[in-house]
């Protein structure tokens, strides 16, 4: 049977920079509120709430939401369902979210400091520089 997994050690520290950095990646839809309960395949399954939420069944999630609660500090971590962890992209969401967040992140850096984001890839490795 499913359950959810919340990923502790992933952390986003901005709702509004996640949700762009959602569509980045290709989600097409996205929910947010405050305690907003996650939809679940089980009935057996137990219940979650998060802020932010990506309906089950759009963005290759077929067992449940993927959700993201906010913690004590603010910071929102991801909840996935164990079956949808290796199909949301293949099960390369995290990593490719992350580094979608991290790019929306640089380049708010750049344009407050007025400067440029340098891209380069190195096996695999996205590397950014801001030069100012």
């Amino acid at each position: 049977m499913s359950k959810y997994l919340t990923f502790t050690e992933v952390v986003f520290k901005d709702q509004e920079t996640l949700a762009i950095a959602l569509t980045d990646i290709g989600c097409p839809t996205i929910r947010e509120g405050i305690d907003l309960e996650m939809g679940r395949y089980y009935n057996e399954q137990t219940p979650q709430c998060a802020n932010l939420i990506i309906p089950r069944q759009t963005f290759g999630n077929v067992y449940g939401d993927i959700g993201f609660q906010r913690q004590a500090d603010q910071s929102l971590t991801p909840i996935i369902d164990d079956l949808d962890r290796s199909r949301v992209l293949n099960g390369q969401f995290i990593p490719k979210l992350r580094a979608a967040y991290h790019e929306r992140v640089v380049n708010q850096v750049a344009t407050r400091l007025r400067g440029t984001v340098q891209r380069v890839v190195e096996g695999g490795v996205i590397k950014l520089r801001v030069r100012y």
